[in-house]
């Protein structure tokens, strides 16, 4: 693998351990990152979580709190898919012609806890990741995927 974050471990791991350093990318998902990095399974955490001060004091899954480096990156949510669908889900809408929405939600993400809060369980289909996610949409598990405003996929479904 490669790209920033990739690059951002190894900056990481020579600052920490010195020119002689050596890393490894573990794979994780959304619902166990923290309780992983918590166990010691990795060292740090990159990419793709948001720092909320809840996460900062008590993370659930994990029980304990972290500590997160400045921002180096601001996003948001964004949602991609079938394109009337996704202008329902910009509008916040899961009634009228909106009440078909399905939208993939990956569990232990901030994305599932906001989009948890603005539709109904019923427009949900919960993933794993957003590879899932994907091909969920491709099959017709859901009509929008969420995701990062920097990273959305560019997926369109035209039925």
């Amino acid at each position: 693998r490669e790209g920033f974050e990739v690059d951002l471990c190894k900056a990481v791991a020579a600052a920490s351990l010195g020119s002689n350093f050596s890393y490894e990318l573990v794979p994780t998902t959304g619902l166990t990152r923290f309780a992983d990095l918590a166990s010691g399974e990795f060292d740090v955490l990159v990419a793709s979580t948001t720092h909320t001060f809840d996460r900062d004091v008590h993370e659930s899954s994990s029980g304990m709190g972290f500590s997160f480096s400045t921002p180096y990156l601001y996003g948001g949510m964004t949602y991609n898919g079938v394109p009337e669908f996704v202008k329902c889900a910009d509008e916040l809408s899961a009634v009228g012609d909106c009440a078909g929405i399905l939208i993939c939600s990956i569990l232990g993400t901030t994305w599932y806890d906001t989009t948890k809060e603005l539709f109904p369980a019923s427009n949900i289909v919960l993933t794993k990741d957003q590879g899932e996610s994907i091909q969920n949409l491709i099959d017709g598990k859901c009509n929008v995927i969420q995701g990062e405003q920097y990273e959305a996929p560019e997926v369109v479904v035209r039925g």
